[in-house]
């Protein structure tokens, strides 16, 4: 009896970019300034913390990294003396076209591994043939390795915060700029100063105070890479009450002051 059985499955990327990276002591980076694609970072030297608003993670020497499409973050490199990293960046319109779940930025524990190190030089390598054999090969090596990191993924539950969080963060971004006291949101919210604590640490893990010290330091750095501004006029322009709590806050945020991170954007200009 003839039979005949057809299976498919939708590739999952438009294309595949290999990146090995090496810099001296600092190196700064922002994904704002280019597109915020699906990535796998291999750390081979140096240490880095990733920062957005909500998000901080750090990673050192032998880690992988995962980061999800969409994700804007910047990142703060440093080595003792050298930063070296391999990344692979999935350009596509989603992670995997089949499937429709959402990843957090996360380390890969399981994977964090010399082998994977050698598995994202060799298809780096490949690349820089410019062969379309090896070309070929690289992917194929790359989807290889999607599908052994895939089931350590870890989903990301669906994000449904209360109509309430959302006007509040929304109130927030729109007032970053002023010193205005938690009491005035609650009472625009209409909701107990009390009521909206328990809403951000039950919804988002942080407190409204945090939360908008985020949004100012992220608009402090837009001002230091993009104006000639001084510090204290970026922290006065930020919204801050002090240029002193503004390079605490801003350090603490992105792991150095904001004459560090101004001098670090410079040299990469």
């Amino acid at each position: 009896m003839e039979h005949c059985s057809v299976i498919e499955k939708k590739l999952c990327m438009a294309e595949l970019h290999a990146e090995h990276s090496y810099y001296e002591h600092t190196h700064y980076f922002d994904i704002r300034e280019s597109g915020a694609n699906t990535s796998f970072v291999y750390i081979t030297k140096g240490r880095v913390v990733f920062s957005a608003v909500g998000m901080r993670l750090e990673a050192g020497e032998g880690e992988l990294v995962f980061f999800p499409e969409g994700l804007h973050y910047h990142a703060v490199w440093q080595g003792n003396p050298e930063i070296e990293y391999y990344a692979l960046h999935i350009i596509s319109n989603k992670y995997d076209v089949s499937n429709n779940d959402r990843y957090p930025p996360q380390k890969l524990e399981v994977l964090s591994r010399a082998e994977t190190g050698a598995l994202f030089a060799q298809i780096y390598h490949l690349f820089e043939t410019g062969e379309r054999v090896s070309k070929v090969r690289a992917i194929g090596l790359y989807y290889g390795f999607y599908a052994e990191a895939l089931p350590y993924l870890d989903r990301e539950a669906p994000v449904r915060f209360s109509e309430t969080l959302l006007k509040a963060l929304d109130y927030i971004r729109c007032h970053a700029d002023t010193d205005f006291p938690m009491s005035l949101l609650s009472a625009e919210l209409c909701i107990s100063e009390t009521k909206l604590y328990q809403l951000f640490r039950v919804e988002l893990h942080t407190t409204p105070i945090h939360y908008r010290n985020e949004i100012r330091v992220e608009n402090g750095t837009t001002l230091l890479r993009t104006t000639d501004l001084s510090v204290d006029a970026v922290s006065d322009a930020c919204g801050f009450h002090s240029a002193i709590y503004f390079r605490e806050t801003f350090k603490d945020y992105t792991g150095m002051t904001p004459r560090e991170y101004r001098n670090l954007v410079k040299n990469r200009q």
